[in-house]
């Protein structure tokens, strides 16, 4: 799968998708709860206009602060913030994800300094899903498409 995955904060030289792999796979050995949380910050790209590369990645920086030590960041097609979150079921991501977009919309408005960007949209995939949605590899899958498009 080609992508164009920036990890945040990051020292070494794995892939986002790389790490969700690694985690998915310890999630399904040891039968524990993997997460996966994505931020849509495409209105504020456009809102940022030239800045925009910038300021997504002054507020990917703001998450990663944000997050535990353990949790993963990264833009995707720089304008989707997605968040790994090990051993965390679908209910703490969506508690996270809600928190996590305040956070983004804070940010976005001390660095637009027009209001930030309002309503961003949250998805959210997990394993074992046990609300019957999406699988995690199946969610990537289509982020990859949206980039690609």
């Amino acid at each position: 799968m080609e992508t164009s995955w920036t990890t945040i904060g990051s020292s070494c030289t794995d892939t986002f998708a790389e790490k969700v792999e690694v985690e998915l796979n310890r999630a399904e050995r040891y039968r524990v709860f993997v997460s996966l949380t994505v931020l849509d910050l495409s209105p504020a790209e456009e809102m940022a206009g030239e800045r925009a590369t910038e300021v997504l990645q002054d507020v990917a920086l703001g998450i990663k602060e944000a997050v535990r030590t353990c949790d993963h960041v990264a833009l995707l097609h720089h304008n989707y913030l997605a968040v790994l979150l090990p051993e965390t079921p679908r209910q703490g991501a969506e508690v996270a994800g809600s928190r996590l977009a305040g956070i983004a919309r804070t940010k976005l408005a001390a660095l637009l300094g027009n209001g930030g960007a309002g309503v961003i949209p949250v998805e959210i995939a997990s394993y074992p899903d046990t609300a019957g949605a999406r699988t995690l590899g199946g969610f990537l899958e289509e982020l990859a498409k949206k980039g690609r498009n």
